[in-house]
């Protein structure tokens, strides 16, 4: 908890000496979001739903020193980063002076997520012994990677009634609803679409993964529901998200996409024909439809390799520069991983990396590896158990879009570092930490069937 204070200390020094004319509105806003999480930790909740993907950001970058991690960019802070740190040590203080409300709820999740943070501060302090951690920005980068559990844990912990499950699914997708509206307003200016307030370069990645998973939780819950005026309206989400999510350009969104449509398949019950008639006539018809951008951003894959020149070969196929640039990579973090293996270089001790499977081993070694993994069954076991157990449309719909985003997540983590963008993991820890608070009610409740 000193390390934390002392973190938040330093970034609130840093942002005085950046901005002084704001530090005044930000600690006033700062004293009313505590007010309101002392209050009521579950409208803090909203507060944070609907600030994913619609907070600004600001960058710190005198604290990342020349850590290429970085990409001399420096520490990026969100809105959304402050809220949690806000909203944790409201959440503290409000379990100090109410002592009979427990601190945290025991769930399948505890012990990995305990673990996993471990091996990340482990890596850490080991990088900074060894010098290949630059300070700060190394806790700094920590602090983000497991950021995203406070969710979890304050949702987990704070769910007492299915209507609170059905109005934070409710909050999420119309968050989803207003970043696709906002990214759709992108299209017309060219380029490619990105989330909102995401700086000048934009990451058109992270908006491809938000989307992505948010779609699968909105399709599960679309092959859940039974209420003809509830389908319509995901039904209309879903067709309007996809839109926004083609002009990402973003091709590893575009792989994890067949993956998710593929495990709803697999997990739906009952009548499987409607889904599967309508993939042959997608894959049919897609190619026809499908805009020259898209068509032309997933060629490029394959056709830049003619004219460039070194470029990675699969067989007689040359690939494209950034597709070669991420396997050159992941075979050098393999290959420099062996130097460190146990503990690797610690978070931002290794070159930058736009994979998540590379940068785990490099960053946090076998350990990081294992714990990660562990992590990533945990969650894939309690959402997948929970889902044949249970009889609620509206847990079973949750807990299939968690499977089936997590499965996409995993294919979209090839080419992106998914896992520590919090702007992806914000709704994936709430669906999670809603997915566990709800099993967790049916084992306390006898579980009864409820048409929703």
């Amino acid at each position: 908890m000193l390390v934390v204070i002392a973190c938040v200390c330093a970034a609130l020094s840093a942002l005085l000496g950046l901005a002084p004319y704001l530090v005044g509105g930000a600690i006033a806003l700062g004293i009313c979001v505590f007010i309101i999480c002392f209050v009521s930790t579950e409208a803090s909740l909203y507060v944070l739903i609907f600030s994913m993907l619609l907070s600004p950001e600001f960058g710190m970058g005198a604290l990342a020193g020349p850590s290429s991690t970085t990409g001399g960019r420096g520490v990026t802070i969100r809105t959304e980063d402050m809220l949690l740190v806000i909203m944790c040590f409201a959440w503290l203080t409000r379990m100090a002076v109410h002592k009979e409300l427990g601190l945290v709820r025991q769930t399948p999740l505890n012990q990995p997520i305990a673990w996993y943070t471990l091996a990340c501060v482990l890596a850490t302090g080991m990088g900074l012994i060894f010098g290949h951690v630059e300070g700060m920005t190394g806790i700094f980068f920590v602090l983000k990677y497991i950021e995203y559990f406070v969710i979890f844990f304050l949702v987990s912990n704070n769910i007492h009634s299915r209507d609170q499950i059905r109005r934070f699914t409710i909050a999420m997708l119309v968050t989803t609803f207003i970043v696709s509206i906002v990214a759709m307003v992108q299209i017309p200016m060219g380029g490619r679409v990105s989330a909102p307030f995401e700086g000048d370069q934009g990451e058109p990645n992270t908006l491809g993964g938000y989307l992505l998973f948010t779609g699968a939780v909105a399709g599960g819950l679309l092959l859940s529901l039974k209420e003809r005026r509830v389908r319509g309206l995901l039904r209309g989400l879903l067709m309007l998200s996809i839109v926004p999510f083609l002009a990402t350009l973003s091709r590893g969104s575009y792989l994890g996409l067949p993956i998710v449509y593929i495990s709803l398949i697999v997990l739906k019950r009952g009548n499987r024909f409607p889904m599967i008639a309508t993939l042959i006539v997608l894959i049919a018809l897609g190619t026809a439809a499908m805009p020259q951008t898209v068509k032309d951003r997933i060629l490029y894959t394959f056709n830049q390799g003619k004219t460039g020149h070194y470029r990675v070969s699969v067989g007689n196929v040359r690939l494209d520069s950034s597709t070669s640039a991420r396997i050159a990579s992941w075979q050098d973090a393999i290959t420099d991983a062996a130097k460190s293996p146990i503990w690797g270089y610690g978070v931002t001790g290794y070159t930058f990396l736009d994979a998540q499977y590379p940068r785990t081993l490099a960053e946090t070694g076998l350990i990081g590896v294992y714990t990660f993994g562990w992590l990533v069954i945990a969650v894939y076991r309690e959402s997948y158990r929970f889902y044949r157990r249970t009889e609620d449309p509206l847990y079973r719909g949750l807990s299939m879009g968690m499977v089936a985003g997590l499965t996409g997540l995993l294919v979209h983590a090839v080419g992106a570092n998914t896992f520590i963008i919090v702007r992806i993991m914000e709704p994936f820890w709430l669906t999670a930490g809603l997915v566990v608070a709800a099993a967790k009610l049916e084992e306390e409740q006898p579980a009864r069937a409820v048409d929703a």
